[in-house]
């Protein structure tokens, strides 16, 4: 019994201890057609949600922070984030997606180039509904 505890110990250790990834797709930055920006996070919230995120208005600084497991396995649990920030120097808002990649599987397996295809569709969308405009920051 007592030969046990070293290995249970051992295998107690390599279950509690995870890695923690993040990898973020390219910033974009939106800008209103309307001159108000408060149609602009009435689609994104709207629109982010109905894709399956979780949203919340005003989560530390963000003006809107929406999330979704993307995988949630027993040893690898994988999240998409997107977050829309006011960039108040330039009138306009800069909009953040990452992936964060949290478990077992050690990050030299997890590729570090990450696009979320939700935030492509939003702004195809926000293109199409007349709102405002997406732009790839460089």
């Amino acid at each position: 019994m007592y030969r046990l505890l070293p290995f249970l110990a051992l295998v107690f250790l390599l279950l509690s201890a995870g890695c923690t990834n993040v990898a973020g797709d390219r910033v974009r930055s939106l800008t209103s057609d309307a001159g108000s920006s408060a149609p602009l996070m009435q689609y994104a919230d709207t629109f982010f949600t109905a894709a399956g995120y979780d949203c919340q208005a005003e989560d530390r600084g963000a003006a809107l922070r929406c999330g979704r497991e993307l995988r949630d396995l027993f040893i690898h649990q994988t999240r998409a984030v997107v977050e829309i920030f006011e960039d108040k120097d330039a009138d306009r808002y800069l909009l953040a997606s990452t992936r964060w990649d949290e478990g077992l599987i050690p990050g030299e397996f997890i590729s570090s180039k990450f696009e979320n295809p939700d935030v492509a569709t939003f702004c195809e969308s926000l293109a199409a509904s007349g709102k405002g405009r997406c732009r790839v920051e460089e």
